[in-house]
């Protein structure tokens, strides 16, 4: 919501306080790390911070079980966003045995809050962007380049911090898009909405020791069981565990094999197969055989689509049948079923 300045029957842009200090500033970005949940609308298990140049960032796992990053800084150039790209494939590559070593409690505590976090969450959910960035400043380059990093799971949040005479900080958390991404405002010249105020004499430093207690926000409506996460073994197939999120259309084991095969036999082979979500960063493709395996592009193969799908995206509990296609836009899996 934008807000004007009537004047001489003219609508003008509203220009709220001054610019902000550092020091707001900084109380600004200290409280965006404790309430990121809030401030993002997104539920998630926060793992742990780590301080990094700049800011801090967050390990976190989404609803859908992928492990994700969130980092919260000062300044955004371009040498910091491929910092903060490197550091979220890396954090995207941690296992559950490290995760759990990390969190707050250990194995238990994780396991437990785990447990609670994915029953409040709703089934079939699809993982979210790998990389979250929420920066007070984001460079022209960055901002130019935005629509190539937004294909490549990056989503980037601008803080607009303003300051009041009676020492109160306005705080404006706008998701940049690509149609919009150039376009830079000024604040001394553009009005921002106060989307939330904080007090300029909040702690002016982001605690680095202190790991914030597990947040859901705004949770979909929770599911009657909570349920365990499902082990992955190395080569990504699920193990013999309770399945979290989205059920299967077929269940692994002999029922899947065998589905898949009879697809297989029905097509031309070898086929290929598409997981596309360009506005979330996903781009897998894979080769079915005439015998029903599918092979991934780092050459692991797999005769259940949906291990195929986790082991691509590195999570779990995707339902393969319905995000592998027979080619861009083809028939779904689970669509050439009999």
């Amino acid at each position: 919501m934008a807000l004007f300045d009537l004047k001489d029957d003219r609508l003008e842009p509203a220009v709220l306080g001054r610019p902000a200090t550092d020091a707001d500033r900084t109380a600004v970005l200290a409280a965006v790390r404790r309430q990121i949940a809030e401030v993002l609308h997104r539920p998630l298990l926060a793992v742990g911070w780590d301080q990094v140049v700049g800011g801090d960032a967050l390990t976190a796992l989404d609803a859908a079980g992928q492990v994700i990053t969130i980092e919260v800084i000062d300044v955004l150039d371009s040498t910091a966003l491929l910092l903060a790209m490197a550091r979220a494939t890396n954090a995207a590559r941690t296992g559950r045995d490290q995760l759990a070593s990390r969190y707050p409690g250990g194995l238990p505590a994780f396991e437990r809050d785990w447990s609670g976090f994915r029953g409040a969450m709703p089934a079939g959910v699809e993982p979210g962007p790998r990389l979250t960035i929420v920066a007070t400043t984001i460079a022209d380059d960055v901002r130019t380049s935005f629509g190539m990093i937004a294909e490549s799971g990056v989503e980037l949040h601008e803080l607009r911090v303003r300051s009041t005479e009676d020492g109160r900080a306005l705080v404006s958390v706008e998701l940049l898009h690509t149609d919009v991404a150039s376009q830079a405002l000024d604040l001394d010249q553009a009005a921002d909405p106060a989307v939330q105020t904080v007090a300029s004499d909040a702690d002016p430093e982001p605690s680095t020791a202190t790991v914030p207690t597990p947040v859901v926000a705004e949770p979909p409506s929770p599911q009657p069981d909570a349920v365990a996460p499902v082990p992955v073994s190395a080569s990504g197939h699920r193990l013999d565990a309770a399945a979290l999120g989205a059920e299967p259309t077929v269940p692994s084991g002999a029922a899947s094999e065998q589905a898949l095969a009879t697809i297989a036999q029905a097509l031309e082979t070898p086929a290929t197969l598409v997981w596309l979500r360009r506005r979330r960063g996903i781009d897998h493709r894979a080769t079915l055989a005439a015998d029903g395996t599918i092979t991934l592009a780092d050459g692991t193969a797999y005769r259940d689509p949906s291990a195929a799908a986790n082991a691509a995206q590195h999570t779990q509990d995707i339902d393969g049948w319905r995000v592998w296609r027979v080619g861009v836009g083809g028939p779904s899996l689970r669509e050439l079923l009999a």
